[in-house]
């Protein structure tokens, strides 16, 4: 049985062999008659034309698709290993195989070419059909051809003139195999040797094959001796992180080496991607594959489950990439003294921006990545999430942070005011004002930030004057028309659903568009369960330092109810009640006594036995379970969570789940 990855097997009568395949490839292509063919023409190769003329692909394709332009090709070059490999060794083939028309590349998984070396003649003949650096040889997008269709069928294979799909490489011959990775055996690359089909040497196949082995073996040392730097670095990092969790992962982010108890809760184990863990994806994509990730890796605090990361360093070998440290720290948001400035957060501004909650940290991020341009930002959120702080803190880490910030509340201005107070007016023009006329808010906040809070309540005939200034960036004083340019960077506010306030005719839709390039949404404290203490933390050890007080934390009893009341009013709200508490405390601790009035009636109405009639059997079980340890244990939080073996955290949202009031 003939070799079924070879299509020439001597160099005898070549012409003959191109002709004969191009009257099949017509029977094929142009008569369509495939049955024709069946017995003419190799399996794979009759494969691949068939999944071609599923993809779409143009048979009459004369060259394929640019896909990486420069820029993205060098960028993916400094960090492609199998590049750094595989270099030297195609360099130094070729110096012994140059004279022979042959190119020989160096493909990615995608069969993207990302590296060419050939004769200079050669080279510029097969450019014009884009066989070159940075254009895409997949079989979806350059038809059937060695490189793309060993990729396919994880394979060797060699591609004899018209076997090739498209008609612009019929006077071509390629030898192509593929390269495997020496841990997770999946494709990462190609190497290949294409020539003009007169040149065409059955053995050249083979030479593939064995220049994808030695690749693949440099491969293996390599990666031995990174993956013995980074157990190093994991060790080294176990030592000076002690009472913390580490966590090694290599540049593709597979883990090297993980702490114990990491590796028990997250079920990691070696040669594990983490990037495909789904507690670790926002991890990934957020910090450490951020465009500018190569500074400081950690740019808010991350929570992990029941776990904070508190450091993401790059790991280098020979000043090449070669992994990531991760350490993280056991996160304890049960009743503690801790305060949020404690608690590894955010640098610089943000740091007193508290809350560490999914929702809120993806809005947190958008802020961040947003503050050092200059266009507008809508801040949705209810009455009392801190829309103005965000604003004020967006402004503090902008480039703009040495000038004004000013604020305006849209809704607090009486109509007939609000374009005197955001354009200013002219002397004369209204009767009792100032002599010599008044700067408007915009002038004032030249250079600076703008906030304007409930951009909904603005009158419809303001609103016309502020698209101008977005527009214009210049403003007209009220009785002049002189315009005066100002640089001002909007931050807007409103909880209100502007886009149907616009169906409605209340709100000018261009004026939406333009506010809108970047919205954030704040989520309510409701929706933060777990923000509640650090934020709670953060006001006591204000109000403590305020009233002269010694350190007060909440009481069981008031933690569960912290944690089970909706707080309408946010963290506003959550803010006076604190307030309220420091002040009529008598002791270290914070009862429900201490509460406002209609606070502790709602937690008298908050039933703590109306559990779900249908509750699955495993939950009622557990629920059973925890209520003995609790009656055993005289309803002792911290001894009930010790035997049980989880954190308060987790014990308190059990309580919560089973509607467990603590006694």
């Amino acid at each position: 049985m003939r070799n079924p990855y070879l299509s020439i097997f001597s160099t005898h009568d070549l012409p003959s062999k191109t002709k004969e395949l191009e009257n099949l490839w017509d029977m094929y292509v142009v008569k369509c008659r495939e049955e024709a063919i069946l017995d003419k023409i190799r399996e794979s190769v009759l494969h691949s034309w068939r999944r071609c003329h599923h993809a779409g692909v143009d048979p009459a394709q004369l060259r394929t698709k640019q896909i990486l332009t420069d820029q993205e090709l060098n960028h993916l070059l400094k960090t492609s290993e199998i590049y750094w490999v595989a270099k030297p060794i195609i360099d130094e083939l070729f110096y012994k195989m140059s004279g022979t028309g042959h190119l020989i590349t160096l493909s990615d998984q995608n069969g993207r070419i990302i590296y060419l070396k050939g004769d200079p003649p050669t080279i510029r003949r097969a450019e014009k059909m884009n066989f070159a650096a940075g254009m895409d040889w997949s079989e979806s997008t350059a038809g059937t051809n060695a490189i793309g269709t060993s990729i396919v069928t994880k394979g060797p294979i060699q591609i004899f003139s018209a076997e090739h799909f498209c008609h612009g490489c019929h006077p071509w011959s390629c030898s192509s195999a593929p390269i495997f990775h020496p841990v997770t055996q999946e494709i990462i690359g190609t190497i290949d040797f294409t020539g003009i089909w007169a040149h065409a040497q059955p053995h050249t196949l083979g030479l593939a094959v064995s220049i994808a082995q030695v690749i693949e073996t440099k491969l293996a040392e390599s990666y031995l001796e990174k993956t013995c730097h980074l157990v190093e670095t994991f060790f080294r990092s176990a030592d000076k992180w002690k009472t913390d969790h580490v966590l090694v992962l290599n540049h593709d982010f597979f883990v090297v080496k993980s702490s114990e108890k990491l590796a028990h809760f997250f079920k990691l184990s070696p040669a594990s991607k983490l990037s495909n863990h789904p507690d670790f994806q926002s991890l990934i994509k957020d910090y450490i594959r951020a465009p500018d990730s190569s500074s400081n890796l950690v740019a808010n605090a991350c929570l992990i489950q029941n776990f904070l990361v508190v450091d993401i360093e790059p790991i280098y070998f020979h000043k090449v990439l070669a992994g990531y440290l991760i350490v993280l720290k056991d996160a304890d948001i049960g009743r503690t003294s801790e305060s949020p400035s404690e608690i590894p957060a955010q640098a610089g501004p943000w740091a007193e921006v508290i809350g560490h909650s999914k929702s809120f940290a993806a809005a947190i991020n958008k802020c961040r990545k947003t503050a050092s341009s200059n266009v507008p930002i809508i801040v949705l959120g209810e009455s009392g999430t801190g829309k103005e702080k965000i604003a004020r803190t967006i402004h503090r880490s902008s480039n703009k942070n040495r000038k004004p910030f000013l604020a305006i509340n849209c809704g607090a201005i009486p109509k007939e005011l609000v374009s005197s107070e955001l354009f200013g007016y002219e002397r004369g023009t209204f009767t009792g004002g100032m002599a010599g006329g008044k700067k408007g808010i915009f002038e004032e906040a030249n250079g600076g930030t703008l906030f304007l809070d409930e951009i909904g309540e603005m009158p419809l005939d303001s609103q016309i004057h502020l698209l101008r200034v977005l527009q214009e960036k210049e403003v007209t004083r009220l009785g002049s028309s002189q315009p005066i340019p100002v640089d001002v960077r909007i931050i807007a506010a409103t909880n209100k659903n502007l886009l149907a306030l616009c169906k409605k005719g209340e709100f000018r839709k261009d004026l939406f568009y333009r506010l809108n390039v970047v919205s954030v949404t704040i989520p309510p404290l409701r929706e933060r369960k777990d923000d509640i203490l650090p934020i709670t933390n953060y006001f006591l050890k204000q109000f403590v330092e305020k009233y002269e007080r010694t350190s007060l934390s909440l009481s069981d009893h008031a933690l569960s109810f912290f944690l089970d009341y909706s707080w309408p009013g946010n963290i506003r709200e959550l803010q006076n009640v604190l307030e309220h508490a420091v002040i009529f405390s008598e002791s270290s601790f914070i009862e429900m006594e201490h509460l406002p009035s209609y606070l502790i009636e709602c937690g008298n109405h908050l039933s703590a036995d109306d559990a779900a009639a249908n509750m699955p059997p495993l939950d009622a079980e557990e629920k059973k379970i925890l209520l003995q340890l609790l009656e055993e244990s005289g309803w002792n939080i911290s001894a009930v969570a010790k035997k049980m073996n989880i954190a308060r955290s987790t014990l308190y949202r059990k309580l919560k789940k089973y509607r467990l009031r603590l006694r």
